[in-house]
């Protein structure tokens, strides 16, 4: 019996390594990052970018970006999106990538007079996963690279490399499970292309995910480690609370609730559909005023898979990253209580999606 304890210890050791090693190299990048963001932002305090002059214009352009990575994201903010809450069984790599055309209605972010605009926002996110050994948690961690530009209003263009790396409780034999996490956001924002840092967000995170699956007839699906294959509708709930540290400032406090439903319509076909509620508290400014914002954000996002027979085969879909086409539109509703910072935002989008697994 000693024996076997030995040797079962010694297995989830190595296992521990090898998730370890595994997640090293993205470890390392996001540990250098984190450490010195605040120091790059400080040194630039003087510089600004229109397009990120606000939180929630960019608490609003992740969970647009995480509604079409769906699943295909380790650290998405979702709780419908499929896998959020499973185990991983070995380390494993996603690389995807998003092309889109985007009309943005207030680019500007401005209470009034802002003129609409077209653009683009391409996006690059590569995301890791572990188990950490035999315990019931997950590891993760991602980076990711933005480009914001728009055809009519140019000082809202923006690029950000955003980083992060979550804890994750996960139940090994029930994808459905409550799920808490904490996660660690280091964000940098420039000037266009990658010229001049312009701030640094740090956000640490303590939340959780929580999602009921049903079938097609609106049964409950029963509990499993994976039943995504009987999946067809998932309502989920994802909330956190939030200590946003910003170089230049001002750093604040949220708490956010985002309820989610997706359906699976077909294997070609999915829809989903979110909202965004989040309340965001400012430290003093330099004459010692406080101030609070409150973001609604409803997102739909319907998407298709390009049938792998239009590329050949199977083999030469994947080699493509199983390209998908996702259209959304978003309405954001921002109130402040900083006269005119308050406004609204509507955008609407067509994006290439594409897609590798390792």
């Amino acid at each position: 019996m000693a024996d076997a304890a030995i040797w079962k210890g010694r297995q989830s050791t190595s296992g521990l390594a090898r998730s370890a090693a595994a997640l090293a190299p993205v470890i390392a990048l996001f540990a250098i990052v984190s450490t010195l963001s605040s120091a790059g932002a400080q040194a630039t305090a003087d510089r600004s970018a229109v397009g990120d002059r606000s939180d929630p214009g960019l608490d609003a352009d992740d969970v647009r970006t995480d509604a079409i990575l769906a699943g295909n994201n380790y650290n998405n903010l979702y709780a419908t999106a499929p896998g959020a809450q499973q185990q991983a069984v070995r380390p494993q790599i996603r690389l995807n990538a998003l092309v889109p055309l985007n009309f943005d209605s207030n680019p500007l972010e401005l209470g009034s007079g802002s003129p609409s605009s077209w653009g683009t926002f391409p996006v690059v996110d590569l995301s890791a996963t572990a188990p950490l050994g035999d315990l019931p948690f997950r590891l993760s961690v991602s980076a990711r690279s933005q480009f914001k530009r728009f055809s009519d209003t140019p000082d809202a263009d923006i690029d950000r490399l955003t980083f992060s790396g979550r804890v994750q409780y996960v139940d090994p034999t029930n994808d459905q499970a409550f799920s808490p996490y904490f996660a660690i956001t280091p964000r940098l924002s420039y000037l266009p292309t990658f010229s001049d840092q312009t701030e640094a967000r740090q956000d640490f995170n303590l939340g959780f995910s929580k999602s009921f699956h049903f079938d097609g007839s609106f049964q409950p699906v029963p509990i499993a480690a994976d039943t995504s294959a009987e999946t067809v509708w998932s309502f989920g709930l994802t909330a956190f609370v939030q200590r946003r540290l910003r170089q230049p400032q001002l750093s604040s406090d949220a708490v956010a609730l985002i309820p989610s439903v997706s359906w699976a319509i077909s294997k070609d076909w999915n829809a989903s559909f979110a909202v965004e509620l989040l309340g965001r508290w400012y430290e003093p400014d330099r004459f010692g005023q406080t101030s609070r914002d409150w973001e609604v954000l409803p997102i739909a996002t319907l998407e298709y898979i390009i049938p792998a027979s239009l590329f050949g085969s199977e083999r030469v879909a994947k080699l493509l990253g199983r390209p998908a086409i996702d259209l959304q539109g978003s309405h954001l509703k921002v109130w402040s209580t900083v006269p005119g910072v308050s406004f609204n935002q509507w955008e609407a989008s067509a994006t290439l999606k594409l897609g590798w697994r390792f």
